[in-house]
């Protein structure tokens, strides 16, 4: 009777260690407090979203790390956070990581959270009707149809301003930019304060749905030319005394982005049902026009020095003027 116990025991005791184990590996080991990060977002668009389904799915507290969501006015304003310290990492674009590295603050990408580009140039109805252009010509006749427009963008060095302001000078065109948040372009569009903006998603569908806008030129299909886009248009930034002082910590915020690729590639159900409770708003409809437009993009593939050349050379082709911008190491800006 007494071996019996001993062995129920001992089988009870390796059943406990078993689970333990499943529940321990490749994150925090089970009770230990999480480890806090601020992550200061450019938008709540679909460009930055990669974080947040991420903490959805439960990535961030596998690897040991509870993030600190705060969203800011636009992408500048990310990275100036970032360099300030009053977050640990940002969610911004290349055109703040080419400057703040020209200023000589060293801002280090260590994730890509949406390759390609996703804005997109939405223009009131009533000012597309005027204009005798069909959004269905040839791109290079809809750039021209933008001259003298006022349209919106989230800030000055941002990758929307940058890519329309690169391929409408190309062509000849002045577009007049002002500088707003993403929701309050709607508001805008709908009063006649602007004639159209460039903006993500979900925020060009709401007035192309509705009736009141048309899609003009649209970013994630690639209607516009590869020198006038970013590889990366967010990534996830830290500052290189950072990942100094944290390797550990770094390198567990890069697998969350690997395990969130892997989980746009086994479970897309899963992250469409992220998306879905992070945009409690959006009806059905519109939720399967725009994941299924930009999942793909949301896959974290590696920046190589090359991609981080090539966002330099979209800076440069813009028009944008950066001191110090021809001697940055495009290395420098990513891990090494």
């Amino acid at each position: 009777m007494r071996k019996r116990t001993i062995d129920t025991f001992l089988a009870t005791l390796r059943t406990a260690v078993v689970a333990t184990t499943v529940l321990t590996s490749g994150g925090a080991a089970f009770g230990q407090a999480l480890r806090e990060v601020s992550v200061g977002l450019a938008s709540t668009s679909f460009a930055t979203v990669a974080p947040r389904i991420a903490k959805e799915l439960g990535l961030f507290e596998k690897r040991g790390i509870e993030p600190k969501f705060t969203v800011l006015e636009n992408a500048s304003s990310a990275t100036s956070a970032l360099i300030s310290k009053s977050v640990d990492t940002a969610v911004s674009g290349p055109g703040e990581i080419v400057a703040a590295n020209a200023r000589g603050q060293k801002v280090v990408a260590i994730a890509n959270n949406y390759v390609g580009f996703s804005g997109s140039v939405v223009l009131a109805k009533s000012v597309a009707d005027k204009l005798g252009v069909p959004a269905t010509a040839p791109i290079a006749a809809r750039l021209k149809a933008l001259d003298g427009l006022v349209l919106a963008s989230p800030s000055a060095t941002g990758a929307y301003t940058v890519a329309i302001k690169g391929a409408t000078a190309a062509s000849g065109v002045n577009v007049r930019f002002t500088y707003m948040g993403q929701p309050a372009m709607l508001a805008a569009l709908e009063s006649g304060a602007i004639q159209g903006f460039i903006g993500g998603a979900p925020f060009w569908a709401a007035p192309v749905l509705k009736g009141s806008g048309v899609l003009w030129i649209s970013g994630p299909k690639g209607e516009l030319p590869a020198e006038f886009t970013p590889i990366s248009l967010a990534n996830f930034q830290v500052m290189r005394s950072f990942v100094d002082a944290n390797p550990a910590l770094v390198k567990q915020l890069v697998e969350v982005f690997n395990d969130l690729t892997k989980a746009i590639d086994e479970r897309p159900a899963q992250v469409k049902a992220a998306v879905a409770k992070l945009y409690p708003t959006m009806d059905a409809a519109t939720l399967d026009l725009l994941v299924g437009a930009e999942m793909r993009a949301w896959r974290a593939r590696p920046m190589t020095a090359k991609d981080m050349a090539h966002d330099i050379a979209f800076m440069k082709m813009s028009g944008t003027s950066i001191p110090q911008m021809d001697s940055l190491d495009p290395a420098a800006m990513l891990l090494p």
